[in-house]
C-alpha cells in the first residue's frame, strides 16, 4: 500500500512486486507526477552506498486513502514514522477498529521511528510493536541498541515489544515481560549491497513473530536475513 506516479516505471515496479507475492490493487496512482528515481553509487570493497535521489513532489497517502482499505483484510499493519499527520489518523482508525474486535481478531499495529526530523513519537505509546532506528536512538542521546530498547521500553503501552537494529552491532529486542534479548550481527562474508537491509531486518521480525516464534529466535531471524541481504545483490532468494 503506497502511491506511485503512472507511467512505464510504475508498471514495471509493480509487475516486479507482483512476482514477490506483494498485493499491489490498493496502491495510489498519481498522474502528472515524476516518479521517484535514486541513483545508488556502492563501493565494492565495504559495500557502502552513497544514494542521489531525485522525488518531485510524488503526494505522501492520506487518511483518506487509507479509508478505503477493509481492514477485516489484515492482521498486521505497519506504518512508517513520516507524513505524521496523515499517519497518526491511520493509526487511531486501527485503534478504533481493534475496540469492537476480540483478542484474537484485533490487528497488531507496528511502526518505525528513523528520521527525527518527521517526528514519529506518536508511534511510541501507540503501537504494539515499535521499531527504533540506530539513527533516531543516537538522535536521542542512546549510545547501543541495549539502551534504546531499554529506555523506550518504560514509554511504551502496556504488552508492546521494542525492538533497536545496531548495523555491525546486530539487534536488541525487549517484550512484554521486560526481558532483554540480543542477536549479534549475520556476516555475509563479503558485504555487497547494503541498500534495504533496515527494511528486511523490519520484514524478517514481523515475519517471525507472526509466525509465534520467542523472541529471542525473532531478533536472531531477523539478523541472520538481513545479513544475508547484505551479502547480495537485491532480494531475490531472501524468502528460500
Amino acid at each position: 500500500f503506497g502511491t506511485l506516479a503512472t507511467g512505464r516505471a510504475a508498471e514495471m515496479v509493480l509487475d516486479e512486486m507482483r512476482e514477490f507475492g506483494v498485493e499491489v490493487d490498493h496502491v495510489v496512482m498519481h498522474d502528472g507526477c515524476d516518479f521517484p528515481s535514486s541513483t545508488i553509487i556502492i563501493n565494492s570493497s565495504t559495500g557502502s552506498r552513497t544514494i542521489i535521489h531525485a522525488d518531485k513532489a510524488l503526494p505522501e497517502l492520506t487518511f483518506s486513502d487509507f479509508q478505503q482499505l477493509d481492514l477485516d483484510q489484515y492482521k498486521w499493519t505497519h506504518f512508517e514514522g513520516r507524513n505524521m499527520r496523515e499517519v497518526s489518523q491511520m493509526v487511531s482508525a486501527v485503534q478504533e477498529y481493534n475496540s469492537s474486535r476480540s483478542v484474537e481478531d484485533r490487528i497488531i499495529i507496528s511502526g518505525e521511528c528513523e528520521k527525527p526530523q518527521f517526528l514519529p513519537e506518536h508511534f511510541i505509546s501507540t503501537v504494539d510493536v515499535l521499531f527504533i532506528a540506530k539513527e533516531y536512538a543516537q538522535h536521542h542521546g542512546f549510545s547501543t541498541a541495549k539502551a534504546a530498547v531499554e529506555g523506550y521500553h518504560t514509554r511504551i503501552k502496556k504488552r508492546a515489544t521494542v525492538v533497536c537494529a545496531w548495523g555491525e552491532a546486530g539487534a536488541d529486542v525487549m517484550g512484554p515481560d521486560g526481558v532483554h534479548h540480543h542477536a549479534d550481527a549475520f556476516s555475509p562474508g563479503q558485504v555487497v549491497d547494503t541498500l534495504g537491509a533496515g527494511d528486511t531486518f523490519n520484514g524478517a521480525i514481523i515475519t517471525a513473530m507472526c509466525r509465534g516464534m520467542p523472541l529471542d529466535e525473532v531478533v536472531n531471524f531477523g539478523c541472520r536475513v538481513a545479513g544475508r541481504k547484505c551479502g547480495q545483490f537485491g532480494y531475490r532468494g531472501l524468502g528460500e
